[in-house]
């Protein structure tokens, strides 16, 4: 017997999120796209292509790990909708590296 799948939301759904997140920490972090782009080693037209609602640009989970690590966050905060969300994740975060790092010393 096969499941039927649920789906909640379609793939632009989330793809929303992650568009809307890239562009709000970078201007956060005060960055141009041509400057996201270098850091991030893609070209500046791929950012532009990435923020812009009109374009159906889709990004890769590899180009996406580079993006949040050139503005130095975990590539989960950009699947987070909600600010306040964020913030208890980003707490998780910070004590899982804690953690992480007194382990590893």
């Amino acid at each position: 017997m096969i499941k039927d799948t649920l789906y909640l939301h379609d793939d632009e759904f989330y793809y929303e999120i992650v568009r809307a997140n890239i562009k709000k920490f970078r201007l956060e972090q005060k960055l141009t796209q041509q400057e996201l782009a270098d850091i991030s080693g893609v070209s500046r037209q791929y950012i532009c292509d990435i923020e812009n609602n009109n374009r159906n640009k889709h990004i890769t989970i590899a180009i996406l790990g580079r993006i949040a690590d050139a503005m130095d966050l975990n590539i989960v905060e950009f699947f987070i909708e909600e600010d306040e969300l964020r913030m208890e994740v980003r707490s998780v975060i910070d004590v899982f590296n804690h953690n992480k790092e007194t382990v590893n010393s």
